[in-house]
């Protein structure tokens, strides 16, 4: 072999060797940043989700189907065009999930769409959504091109009795029988003008309620982003939210709605199981809330001794690595006899995941090392 033969795989792995090392420091970098001290939200803008469940669905609006393996229909309309919406009396899902099943039949605000041909299903929870063609002949509705089982053509009857559609299933096996499960395990409410303002999902912007930090003037409301479980000073003593799975420690009581859902150390409050709270009379001079789960929590306010001290959105509080939520602190107030609660205001739909409460003598959390 000639010098110049010999050179080529000499530098060719002396360029790997070189990538490799410079990977290496990239991602020790990485991991140190994922790894250093939770920020409060004044020192850390919150990273605001690239797309909100009202784009989503209007990304929805403006997809087509594809033709897998039956082909386009003409777009026509039909008697079932229209905005339908439904409340799923379950308990939504409040954990993160990478491949659940499709379809999957889960608490919370669902969209159903049908418009010249295109079937369109959207979960507000978590933003699962899908598109599909459809055509109906008299009571009979055909839907197929559905990415999530393009081989099938289910078939449905349907009628619309005072403003409500009701589908029975004929014969549909898509997603192991889930979207039959779904779609016909309640009446669909149809939109229209004299429904939308009362209907959840009919209307296309809910209002949203007011903020609120410290509407009581006798205590001091600190709001921190992250996890005070590993904040540089934590508080001095922590009583999980589910004493099911661990007892409060001594001299803290901790009750909640029996409806509540029990999640490990957390318990999750929803429309149906909507509070928790924790009473003491020990001498601590700090007290606080902490809200912790993923990306579809939802808003909750926190009453100090029966009054509204915190309203907000959970999820809005922080967010690293996909996870959401922060830490409310009360202080100011003289040891006593105290009662801090958390709600969920329900008005949204959403689980909000209470991970533990917070008690202090010696002042209040910090975030950042000094």
């Amino acid at each position: 072999m000639r010098t110049k033969d010999r050179k080529v795989p000499i530098l060719l792995f002396a360029f790997v060797i070189i990538g490799l090392v410079v990977a290496g420091i990239v991602f020790s970098r990485l991991n140190a940043n994922q790894t250093s001290p939770t920020q409060s939200i004044a020192e850390s803008p919150i990273a605001v989700a690239s797309a909100t469940p009202t784009t989503l669905w209007n990304a929805l609006l403006q997809a087509t189907p594809f033709a897998y393996h039956t082909p386009m229909p003409e777009p026509v309309q039909s008697k079932l065009d229209g905005l339908y919406a439904k409340i799923d009396s379950s308990p939504p899902q409040w954990w993160r999930c990478y491949r659940c099943a499709d379809y999957r039949p889960a608490g919370g605000i669902w969209r159903l769409q049908f418009k010249e041909s295109v079937m369109r299903i959207y979960y507000d929870v978590t933003g699962w959504r899908t598109i599909a063609s459809f055509t109906t002949a008299d009571d009979r509705l055909y839907i197929f091109n559905d990415p999530y089982c393009p081989e099938d053509v289910g078939e449905y009857k349907w009628n619309i009795v005072n403003g409500q559609l009701n589908l029975e299933t004929v014969n549909d096996h898509c997603a192991f029988d889930l979207r039959a499960k779904n779609i016909t395990l309640q009446l669909w409410v149809a939109c229209t003008p004299s429904t939308e303002k009362k209907t959840p999902g009919c209307e296309e912007n809910v209002p949203m309620p007011e903020p609120v930090v410290q509407s009581a003037p006798t205590v001091d409301v600190n709001v921190y982003g992250g996890d005070s479980r590993f904040f540089a000073k934590t508080p001095e003593l922590m009583a999980i939210a589910n004493t099911a799975d661990r007892e409060a420690p001594e001299g803290i009581f901790i009750s909640y709605d029996e409806n509540t859902i029990p999640y490990g150390i957390h318990r999750v409050l929803w429309w149906n199981g909507n509070w928790i709270e924790a009473t003491t009379d020990l001498p601590f001079n700090a007290i606080g809330v902490q809200f912790y789960g993923e990306a579809q929590i939802g808003w909750a306010r926190v009453l100090f001794d029966g009054e509204e001290v915190w309203r907000g959105n959970t999820a809005d509080l922080y967010e690293k690595l996909g996870r959401h939520g922060g830490y409310i602190e009360i202080t100011g107030f003289e040891p006593g006899h105290h009662t801090l609660r958390a709600e969920s205001l329900g008005f949204d739909y959403r689980p909000v995941t209470v991970v533990s409460f917070g008690f202090s003598e010696d002042g209040s959390v910090e975030v950042a090392i000094p």
